[in-house]
């Protein structure tokens, strides 16, 4: 079985888990996507694109699979004042989109910036460090 078929096997059991009213967060589909080989090929934020479209195809809504990746997790940990949500004396990480998530949530792939504890990063500077990771791994 592909990690594709994997994957959205894995987000029926979660939209039937979650239409019985249980909780989840993103990242509970990370391993059986990636099972077949080592977690250092589930590339963090690449494969968060995939988990999300696999959730969507699933049954679950775009709005619920981005939920599950921002306010549950704080929501799990406690620190709902601290991060999960976009208010005034939280903290600043963020992604900021070209297109709307919640039409399609392929559009997450969509990617102008982002603020990583307070610091932006425009589209500019993520592909200059994404070119020299590429450039590192290239020899």
């Amino acid at each position: 079985m592909t990690r594709w078929r994997l994957a959205v096997a894995a987000a029926f059991c979660l939209a039937a888990l979650l239409a019985a009213g249980a909780a989840a967060w993103r990242g509970v589909l990370a391993p059986p996507a990636a099972s077949a080989e080592p977690q250092i090929f589930n590339v963090p934020g690449f494969s968060a694109h995939r988990e999300l479209a696999a959730m969507v195809s699933a049954g679950l809504t775009p709005a619920q699979a981005l939920v599950m990746g921002t306010r549950n997790p704080a929501v799990y940990f406690g620190e709902e004042a601290e991060f999960g949500q976009l208010a005034p004396g939280m903290a600043a990480d963020l992604v900021w989109l070209r297109e709307n998530p919640l039409r399609d949530i392929g559009n997450t792939t969509s990617i102008e910036g982002v603020m990583v504890r307070g610091r932006w990063l425009d589209r500019a500077t993520l592909d200059e460090g994404l070119a020299a990771i590429a450039a590192r791994h290239a020899r």
